[in-house]
């Protein structure tokens, strides 16, 4: 007899099902993983609520739970192991891969993104590379959001962040907020957080942030450059950080912030793109020039950021429970994704197994 495999399954716009799914074959180099948790997050909201999806796709790629079985050619994985999963199925042929930029693959494919089912499930069958061990010092709560932690590791690599900057993060959802936890774990000496509601602001402020504020609404007679570079040159001043930060996050999309992040910078600075914005957005290209900055995106993770993320969570250097605000059991994922849009919780986690 076939064994159960529930799945949060998307079947129309903001519409899933719980349906039972197949378990996949395990082959050779692959592991059979129970899986336990399964965070969600903002690409898994657009999902669920796009009319465009291909098929009954199943949603969900951060996960983590315990291999069942292992593939024959399996040596460096067991039975019984809990492991966090990577969701990202890279080519490993193509000119990216080659060069270690497995986060930009010319072939990827990723769980739950059309049309690759997702990990929402109960029985997840991947490569045993993709399965990435961690202690069991970790939760089952804390170990859904292993893989967004992995992404703010990237990104503080894409920012060289160390133990002698400034660091503006625009933008405290879940994000910005793990990106803090990071800077704070590599020692960042300042950190500064804004955002639109000021309860944000108020948990970045006992989550490790320096200081956080709520930009005032611009006034329409004011151009937006203007009041970009008028307000980050007040909250510089007021802060006392010398000619600007050394780098800032843009983390929510949002066109003023992109434009407050250049302007909030020093000479020389970087900003990190994060956040996924309009397809056009409008930015002080002079600025970026006459200040030499440097602009860079960042997405997803490479190789070894999942490593490091579970290294900081098991060392005790990132905490994600705060973080962590409701837990749903699968059964309920509907009500875990109205939640998701509602915007009420930080983190939300779904329990697979449940």
């Amino acid at each position: 007899m076939a064994p159960s495999n529930r799945a949060c399954v998307w079947v129309a716009s903001r519409k899933v099902e719980v349906q039972e799914r197949p378990v996949q074959p395990v082959g050779d180099n692959d592991v059979l993983v129970e899986v336990i948790s399964t965070g969600i997050c903002g690409s898994d909201c657009h999902n669920w609520e796009s009319d465009k999806v291909s098929k009954q796709l199943v949603l969900g790629h951060e996960s983590a739970g315990i291999i069942k079985e292992v593939g024959k050619a399996v040596t460096d994985r067991s039975v019984g192991q809990r492991v966090a999963i990577e969701p990202g199925f890279a080519c490993m042929a193509c000119e990216f891969c080659a060069f270690g930029n497995t986060n930009v693959c010319a072939n990827l494919k990723y769980c739950g993104l059309d049309p690759t089912d997702g990990t929402l499930c109960q029985l997840f069958t991947c490569k045993s590379s993709m399965a990435v061990p961690f202690p069991e010092n970790i939760s089952w709560e804390e170990a859904g959001a292993i893989q967004p932690l992995a992404i703010a590791v990237q990104l503080a690599r894409r920012a060289a962040l160390n133990s002698h900057q400034t660091l503006a993060i625009f933008g405290c959802g879940p994000l910005g907020l793990l990106i803090l936890a990071v800077a704070k774990a590599y020692g960042v000496r300042k950190i500064v957080m804004f955002d639109i509601e000021q309860s944000r602001i108020d948990f970045a402020l006992k989550y490790g942030a320096h200081a956080g504020f709520v930009p005032p609404r611009r006034e329409e007679s004011k151009q937006p450059l203007e009041f970009a570079q008028e307000y980050t040159k007040s909250i510089i001043a007021e802060l006392g950080i010398e000619h600007g930060f050394d780098v800032a996050v843009e983390a929510s999309g949002a066109e003023v912030c992109a434009q407050m992040a250049i302007c909030s910078l020093k000479n020389g600075g970087t900003c990190i793109q994060a956040g996924l914005g309009k397809p056009l957005t409008s930015v002080p290209l002079f600025l970026l020039t006459a200040k030499e900055l440097n602009i860079k995106g960042t997405v997803r993770y490479t190789p070894g950021c999942y490593a490091d993320a579970i290294s900081l969570l098991s060392r005790g250097l990132v905490d994600l429970k705060p973080l962590i605000t409701s837990t749903y059991p699968l059964t309920k994922c509907a009500e875990a994704f109205e939640a998701q849009h509602a915007r009420k919780d930080i983190k939300i986690v779904i329990m697979n197994q449940e």
